[in-house]
């Protein structure tokens, strides 16, 4: 895990510092090592104090900060290849580098055992492979990567400059430009920092941009096209159902979960689970006791929440460790800000969960873990929202997989960009065993049936019976795998304190005027249950509230620049 900045001036001003005004902003996403290469000279230093960004000259500058995980304490970015023909710069974890390491080991010399340097080597022998075409061969490389990522790779010949997201988008960068720079970072605040505001963009998932200098500096060409991932077919087509009764969908779905549980957890000694009781983060904490010798769960929410309860009882019924994070009213206001500027957005369903999970994000760094697991995309994925069972019941099955499948590819932005942004902010590394590529491919063969078992006028509310079989099947007792589970913002009781705080500041439902209503509706609805869920459901409990989101305005028109 990392941060990732780069900036190309648009004439010959030394851009070096400005490297390190947006480093600095995003300090805890690197506090292991620092890395910059201009356009001739590669930097490093252990420490960010040490980098003296003032005395190294460049035009087009990559930056890079590091948060050790697998390698140890050798493996700043960025690396270069054998030949010095590319840089490259890499966030994420990819879970096959040992095997491609064994295959590159006897032709190219490792300076460190991280899974980064892989890449390197890998797209090397890819660039010669296809005569220097440096398009082709990031294509070729990341057909072979398993794993996620965000690279960023320059040709030292041309300056040319490719960033490439994976498929399901697990982190995020943003790029954006202003009269005098081109730039890209992981955070969109190291953007603000250096006054790149108006039209930031993200790169979407399964995408690259080329950022392409043509001979003076003032003219730059970018492009966007698709890239081939590492899955067997790219998330929104239609998949053959393969599995149509239980037993063979438990098994096949058991076999990859395991699969892609062990890639996740490696030889790891100690690793934390953000545990709300639900069966999600129930069956990732079950398995990951059985792989790791220590597992610690965190959860948070207001003092007696539902999910503080539950999580209470169901941890001591599993034998799991429990360390719990509980909230007064006063530190949910006080939070709020802190939560803003963290995730960038100040979207009340965001918010609301966020909250939570930084709660048990914060504990967990507090005791010195680094790595976490979640149990996001499984809802998505089995069919485990509430107003699925609605879906079906109006469209059919073969509308569910629609929304179901395009919900699974809008969670880059709805749900992991979220994340990453939370657990980087407390220096942690999070990992999605529900998002494996492999098990996504596996799990959407499933006849969504087997998930979702309306009968007559009966709606099924649990979902997800197939994740719900596998976790009976792994030893899970079944009054556990069958409860069902307030969201976050409920269950950890955020949501009615953020009413009642909001409303102790003046903003209530009088206080929306027709003017914010009007300005409401053009913005953006994030996530299933804001942008259609509540149109399925009888009662309001997933629609905006205005003066909430009022409320929220009014703290981040102090914190983000041109939220709207």
């Amino acid at each position: 895990m990392c941060g990732i900045v780069g900036i190309l001036s648009k004439s010959d001003r030394n851009v070096t510092p400005l490297i390190g005004t947006m480093l600095s902003c995003m300090k805890n996403r690197g506090p292991d090592g620092m890395g910059l290469a201009t356009e001739n000279q590669i930097l490093y230093s252990d420490t960010f104090d040490k980098v003296v960004f003032s005395q190294v000259n460049g035009n087009a500058v990559l930056g890079h900060s590091r948060l050790a995980i697998v390698g140890g304490p050798c493996g700043s970015q960025p690396f270069t290849s054998c030949d010095k023909k590319l840089i490259l710069e890499h966030n994420g974890e990819i879970y096959n580098y040992k095997e491609i390491r064994k295959n590159l080991s006897t032709r190219h010399n490792f300076s460190t055992d991280t899974d980064s340097e892989v890449i390197i080597h890998l797209l090397e022998e890819q660039y010669k492979l296809t005569n220097g075409n440096l398009i082709n061969s990031i294509k070729r490389t990341v057909e072979q990567l398993d794993g996620i990522y965000i690279l960023v790779v320059r040709e030292q010949s041309t300056g040319n400059i490719i960033i490439v997201r994976d498929g399901v988008g697990v982190r995020q960068i943003y790029y954006g430009e202003n009269k005098d720079l081109i730039a890209f970072a992981s955070e969109k605040k190291a953007l603000w920092e250096i006054n790149i505001i108006d039209n930031i963009q993200r790169l979407l998932p399964g995408y690259a941009l080329a950022i392409l200098p043509q001979n003076e500096f003032p003219n730059f060409k970018t492009s966007l096209f698709p890239i081939t991932i590492n899955t067997k077919k790219s998330i929104g087509e239609k998949y053959p159902i393969l599995y149509k009764d239980l037993d063979s969908a438990v098994n096949a779905y058991g076999d990859i979960l395991y699969k892609s549980m062990r890639k996740r957890v490696g030889d790891f000694k100690k690793i934390g689970i953000v545990f709300s009781g639900g069966i999600d983060s129930v069956i990732v904490a079950h398995l990951a006791k059985k792989m790791v010798p220590e597992v610690i769960c965190y959860t948070s929410g207001i003092k007696g929440s539902s999910d503080i309860i539950n999580s209470l009882s169901i941890a001591d019924s599993l034998g799991l460790k429990l360390e719990i994070k509980e909230f007064s009213e006063k530190d949910i206001e006080d939070l709020i800000p802190k939560i803003i500027n963290i995730i960038e957005d100040d979207n009340m369903g965001q918010i609301e969960v966020a909250i939570p999970i930084y709660g048990a994000v914060n504990l967990a760094h507090e005791q010195g873990i680094r790595v976490m697991l979640t149990g996001q995309g499984a809802d998505e994925l089995f069919g485990g929202y509430s107003w699925y069972s609605k879906i079906v019941k109006k469209y059919g099955y073969e509308k569910i997989l629609d929304y179901m499948i395009e919900d699974l590819k809008l969670l880059y932005k709805e749900t992991l960009e979220r994340e990453d942004k939370i657990t980087m902010s407390q220096s942690i590394e999070l990992r999605e065993p529900f998002l494996d590529t492999e098990l996504i491919d596996t799990v959407l063969r499933i006849d969504p049936r087997l998930n979702i078992q309306n009968s007559g006028n009966n709606y099924d509310n649990l979902g997800k019976r197939v994740h719900r079989k596998l976790a009976e099947k792994i030893g899970i007792p079944k009054e556990i795998a069958y409860r069902i589970k307030e969201a976050a913002q409920h269950g950890s009781g955020v949501h009615n304190t953020i009413d009642t705080i909001a409303r102790r500041n003046g903003f209530k439902e009088s206080s929306v005027t027709s003017d914010y209503l009007d300005k409401l509706k053009k913005r953006e609805l994030i996530g299933s249950s804001q942008r259609y869920g509540h149109l399925f459901e009888s009662e309001n409990i997933w629609a905006l509230a205005p003066h909430i989101q009022m409320y929220l305005d009014s703290i981040a028109a102090n914190i983000l620049p041109n939220i709207n």
